[in-house]
C-alpha cells in the first residue's frame, strides 16, 4: 500500500504508541508501589491484548478514560500474575486490580507513563520540519500533552497538540480532526493522521476525509482488514511513505 505522490501537504501525529511508548520500568513500579510485584517481560507480553480491549472501549463509545483503562486492567494483570486467584504469582483480585488501576489513572495526568520517544521518532520529526512540512499532535490524553512533550523535548515541531482531556472530545470525533486540518492550513483529503488505533486512529481520521497511516512499531500486530491507506510496522517503512506522500526525496 501506498499514498500517491505529493497527495499530502500536511501530518497529524497521534502521541502514544506513535511518538513515544510506555516506560515499561515505570509502570512497573508505580504497580509494585500498591503491593504486588510486577514483570516487565509479561507486561510486555500482554500489550497486543491490552490493545485490543482499548480499541473495543472506543469503538463501544466508551470514551478515552474506559479505554486507557480497560489497557492497563490487561498490562497490570500479566504483570502481576492471573487475575481472581487462578494460578500465578503475585496474584490479585478484581476489586485490588481495579484500585491499582485507578491509582495509575488518578497519577497520569501529573506524571504521564508515555515518555519512552525512540530516536527513529526524534529523527524523523527533525527532517520533516527541516523540510517544512506542517505537523500536529492530535492525542487522546488527560489533559497535558503538550507539557509532556515539551518534557521529552519534542513540542517545537508541532503547528498545535490538540489533546481531548482540554478539548471536551476526541479521536474518532471528527472535530478533532477538523481542529487538526485547520491548524495545519491544509484540505482535510491533503491531511494524513498516523496513529496507533483503529478505531480512534484510522477509521476516525478515514470518516473525517482525511488519509491515515496506521502505526505499528510499537504494537505489531494489526490485521489485514484495517482501512488504513498504509500499515507501517516500522519508523523506517513510516518514513518511505511520508516522505513518498510528501513528493520528497
Amino acid at each position: 500500500m501506498a499514498l500517491p505522490r505529493g497527495s499530502v501537504r500536511g501530518v497529524s501525529f497521534d502521541y502514544g504508541h506513535v511518538l513515544g511508548g510506555i516506560d515499561l520500568e515505570e509502570l512497573a513500579r508505580r504497580i509494585a508501589a500498591h503491593g504486588p510485584a510486577a514483570s516487565v517481560p509479561r507486561i510486555r507480553a500482554a500489550m497486543p491484548e491490552a490493545y485490543r480491549a482499548h480499541d473495543a472501549a472506543i469503538a463501544r463509545g466508551e470514551g478515552h478514560e474506559a479505554g486507557w483503562k480497560a489497557l492497563m486492567a490487561h498490562m497490570v494483570g500479566a504483570g502481576v500474575g492471573d487475575v481472581g486467584g487462578v494460578g500465578g504469582v503475585g496474584v490479585i483480585d478484581s476489586v485490588h486490580l481495579t484500585g491499582i488501576v485507578q491509582a495509575l489513572w488518578d497519577r497520569q495526568p501529573q506524571s504521564n507513563l508515555w515518555r519512552f520517544v525512540p530516536d527513529e521518532a526524534r529523527e524523523l520529526l527533525r527532517v520533516l520540519e527541516a523540510r517544512g512540512v506542517p505537523m500536529v499532535i492530535t492525542s487522546n490524553s488527560e489533559g497535558r500533552v503538550a507539557e509532556l512533550a515539551e518534557e521529552v523535548g519534542i513540542a517545537r515541531h508541532f503547528r498545535r497538540i490538540l489533546d481531548s482531556g482540554r478539548l471536551g472530545f476526541g479521536k474518532p470525533d471528527r472535530r478533532i480532526f477538523d481542529l487538526a486540518r485547520e491548524s495545519l492550513a491544509v484540505p482535510m483529503e491533503a491531511m494524513v493522521h498516523v496513529g496507533d488505533s483503529e478505531k480512534a486512529d484510522v477509521i476516525g481520521a478515514k470518516d473525517a476525509g482525511a488519509l491515515a497511516i496506521r502505526f505499528d512499531a510499537f504494537l505489531p500486530f494489526a490485521g489485514p482488514d484495517s482501512r488504513a491507506d498504509v500499515v507501517a510496522k516500522t519508523f523506517a517503512e513510516l518514513r518511505v511513505a511520508l516522505f513518498e506522500a510528501l513528493g520528497l526525496d
